[in-house]
Parts: C-alpha cells; structure tokens; sequence
C-alpha cells in the first residue's frame, strides 16, 4: 500500500466536500435519534396505557354479557306476566263452567301454566344471581379504571410535553444541518442523501488503516489499492462493496 502514502495532491475541493458531508451526517445522526424519540412512547406510559385498554375491553366485555342476561330475563318476566294473565284469566272461565268435564278442563290448563311460570321462575333465579355477580364486577372494574385514568391522561400529557420539547429540539437541529448543506456541493449532496436513505442512515463512513491495508468503516471490507488511492487523494468514491462514499478522515 506504498502507492497510498505517495498518491498525488489531494482535490481539495471534493476533500472539503466530504469533511463538510461527514460533519452533516453527524448533524443528521442527531436528527435521526431525536424523531425515533419523538415516535418512541415511555414504558411506563406502554404499560398503563395497556392496562386501561384490557381493561377496557374487559368491561365491554361484561357490559355485553350483561345486556344479554338481562335482555333474557326480561322475555322470562314478560312471559310469566303474560301467563299469569292467561291463569287468571283461566281460573275466571273455570268458575263459569257448566260441567265437569268444561271443569276438568279448565284445570289442566291452568295447571299447565302454573307449571310453566315455575319452569320460568326457576330459569330466571340463575339469571338474576348471574346479573347481580356482573354488577359486582362491573363496578370492580370501573373502580380500576377510575384509577388508572387520571394516571394515564397524567403520563399522555407529560409525553405529549416531551414530544414538543424534542420537536423544538430538531426544528433547531434542521436549521443548523440546513445551513451546512449550503457549503456542499449539489450534486454530492443528493448522492449522500440518496445513499443514506438506502444504507439505513448512514451515506458517508472513513476509510481506515489497518496494519497494511485500508478498510472501510462502514462495512469492514478491505478496499483495492486504486480506491484506497483515490479515497486519499480526495476523490469522490464509493465502497465497492456498501456503496457509501468514503473519506479518509483528518
């Protein structure tokens, strides 16, 4: 790698270019980290607000199962009161009967129907008892959500301040990164930005040595001589393997 040390004069104007690119990327960096915070959510905030949508859909959940219960009890009480209508109703012919067979009769119905209003007192007991245990832990859960609310809107606000900080924060960083990409030339800037968009944030990276071959920081990948050459002598070069523009540092 003798050829390296004894390249020719760099192009100043590119080796510029690319110190200014370096320092840009390091401002872009920055920006990067500042929006991935803004579109980060605190643990506790996760947590909480988890806690609150379970137990939301929790309540839902017995509120429905709760409407359910009640629609069917409600179509047991309607029928028992249209039965005993019909049983008094019955009891009230019976006592008009002529015979006692028009008396048998009457009977018989009206059993029938004592039978089936205790049929439906019965299956509505269960119901009752089943609505009155749902009250209980509806009350339970909205209990926790009375508590866990003013927490949650605590937390959402405080993020909501963070936020606002850290998009101050960048909107500052932007001017700053705005007025250093004026100093570098158009057509070097679009290429970086181009290459940072496809490498994950990163357009610009050093070559280093290592004993007696360059590297590239980037991707570690040894660089041919004729690059190493270029990269030296200030030239606009890519990594042959990542693609990224390489700077040989101070």
């Amino acid at each position: 790698m003798g050829n390296v040390n004894g390249a020719d004069p760099p192009h100043k104007g590119q080796l510029d270019a690319l110190r200014a690119l370096f320092s840009l990327q390091e401002k872009d960096l920055e920006i990067d980290r500042l929006q991935k915070e803004v579109e980060s959510l605190p643990e506790e905030l996760l947590s909480v607000r988890a806690q609150v949508e379970a137990l939301e859909g929790k309540l839902q959940d017995l509120l429905e199962r709760q409407a359910e219960l009640r629609k069917e009890y409600n179509r047991h009480s309607l029928d028992i009161e249209d039965l005993t209508a019909k049983e008094k109703q019955a009891e009230a012919e019976q006592r008009q009967a002529q015979s006692a067979r028009e008396q048998t009769q009457y009977e018989n119905r009206i059993q029938q129907i004592k039978d089936r209003i205790k049929e439906l007192l019965e299956l509505s007991t269960p119901l009752m008892e089943a609505m009155e245990n749902l009250e209980e832990e509806i009350a339970q859960v909205e209990a926790e959500l009375a508590g866990l609310r003013p927490r949650l809107e605590a937390l959402l606000e405080a993020n909501r301040e963070r936020v606002e900080a850290l998009k101050q924060e960048m909107a500052k960083r932007l001017e700053e990164r705005a007025a250093m990409a004026q100093g570098i030339p158009t057509t070097v800037l679009k290429e970086y930005e181009a290459i940072r968009r496809a490498r994950k944030g990163t357009g610009v990276v050093r070559m280093h040595r290592q004993g007696q071959v360059f590297r590239c920081e980037g991707c570690n990948v040894v660089l041919p001589t004729h690059v190493a050459q270029k990269v030296v002598q200030g030239q606009l070069v890519r990594c042959p393997s990542c693609g990224r523009l390489l700077w040989k540092g101070e």
